[in-house]
C-alpha cells in the first residue's frame, strides 16, 4: 500500500505570466527588464512549496487541455507534486495571471482569470485520501467542493488550514470548519469588520473551531492568536526582487512545519523565513527553498 499524502492542496492553480518593469505603465510603454513563465495559484504554489520542502503532496483542482494546463501539470510533477486529483476539463482555457513589478519599488499588480474552467463537483473529490492524509490545505476557489472536502476531513481528523485570501461566497463556512485560519490583511479587515488586525485575528478565532488564527501583513510579518496568546513575527529582511506568492509560500511553509510538531510561533518564524527567501527571485516558485537552505537562512538571519 502507498503511502498517504502529508498534504493535500486543494483550489485555483494557473499559469503565471511575470514580467519585472522599470515602472508599471498607463496609457504608456516600458521595455520590459526581465520576464518569467511559471505555475501560479494560492492553493497549488503553497502545495509546491510543502513539496519543495519534503512533503508528501497532491493536489485537487482542473486545468484546461491545453497548452497551458498541460505546462501546469508538468510543473507540478517536476516538484513531485501527485495530479492524480487534477481533472482536465475538454475544450476549455487553463487559468492564468499576469504580473507587473516594479523594479524600484518592487510592488506588483496582478489581473487573473479561471479562464473556462467550471467548479469542480463533490462527487470527484478523493474521499479516501483526504481521510488518510495529515492536513488539507485549501483557498477557498471551487467553493462548493471545498466545503465537502473540509467536512470529509472534519470527520476523519485531518487538519484543515486554510488560506483566506479571496472573499468568496461560501467563505464563511470554511472559515469555520478550519482548524488553521491565515487570512490577508485585506480579507481579514473586510471579513471581521475590524482595521486592527490584532482585534481582526481574534474575531477569525471565534467564527468557528479554529485552534489557530492569524493574519500576514508583508513587510509588517504576521500576528497570530489561539485563543490565549497573542503571537507577532517580523519580517526578514532581504533584497526583495518580487513579492508575488509570498503569502502562498507561507501558508505551505506554516503547515509543512506544523505537521512537524512545531509550536504556532514555531511555525509563524519558519513561514515567515521561506516566504523571505522567495521573495528574492522572481515568481512565486523560484526562490523556495529546500528545508536545509531554510535551516541555514533562519540560523544566520535577522527579522527586521
Amino acid at each position: 500500500m502507498t503511502q498517504a499524502f502529508e498534504i493535500i492542496g486543494m483550489g485555483y492553480a494557473s499559469q503565471d505570466n511575470l514580467v519585472t518593469v522599470p515602472r508599471i505603465p498607463l496609457d504608456d510603454k516600458v521595455e520590459i527588464i526581465s520576464s518569467l513563465l511559471q505555475g501560479g495559484g494560492p492553493g497549488a504554489t503553497a502545495t509546491v512549496a510543502a513539496a519543495r520542502l519534503g512533503a508528501r503532496t497532491a493536489f485537487i483542482g482542473a486545468v484546461g487541455d491545453d497548452e497551458r494546463g498541460k505546462a501546469i501539470l508538468d510543473e507540478f510533477r517536476r516538484e513531485g507534486v501527485n495530479v492524480d486529483f487534477v481533472f482536465i476539463q475538454q475544450g476549455v482555457v487553463s487559468p492564468a495571471a499576469y504580473c507587473w513589478i516594479d523594479s524600484r519599488s518592487s510592488g506588483r499588480s496582478i489581473a487573473w482569470t479561471r479562464g473556462g474552467i467550471s467548479p469542480l463537483s463533490e462527487d470527484l473529490l478523493p474521499a479516501d485520501e483526504i481521510r488518510a492524509a495529515k492536513l488539507l490545505h485549501l483557498d477557498g476557489h471551487h467553493t462548493r467542493a471545498a466545503i465537502a472536502a473540509a467536512e470529509i476531513a472534519k470527520k476523519a481528523g485531518t487538519t484543515i488550514s486554510l488560506d483566506a485570501g479571496t472573499i468568496l461566497d461560501g467563505m464563511g463556512q470554511l472559515v469555520e470548519l478550519a482548524d488553521i485560519v491565515i487570512a490577508s490583511e485585506v480579507f481579514a479587515r473586510e471579513f471581521t469588520g475590524e482595521a486592527d488586525l490584532n482585534k481582526a485575528a481574534r474575531r477569525l478565532h471565534r467564527c468557528g473551531k479554529t485552534k489557530f488564527a492569524g493574519v500576514t501583513a508583508g513587510k509588517n510579518g504576521s500576528i497570530g492568536f489561539d485563543g490565549v496568546h497573542e503571537y507577532h513575527q517580523a519580517s526578514f529582511a532581504v533584497e526583495v526582487v518580487d513579492t508575488t506568492g509570498a503569502g502562498d509560500v507561507y501558508h505551505g511553509a506554516f503547515a509543512y512545519q506544523h505537521l512537524k510538531g512545531g509550536d504556532w510561533s514555531e511555525c509563524m518564524r519558519f513561514a515567515s523565513a521561506v516566504a523571505a527567501m522567495k521573495c528574492t527571485e522572481l515568481g512565486g516558485r523560484s526562490g523556495i527553498p529546500t528545508q536545509l537552505r531554510a535551516e541555514q537562512f533562519l540560523r544566520s538571519s535577522k527579522c527586521t
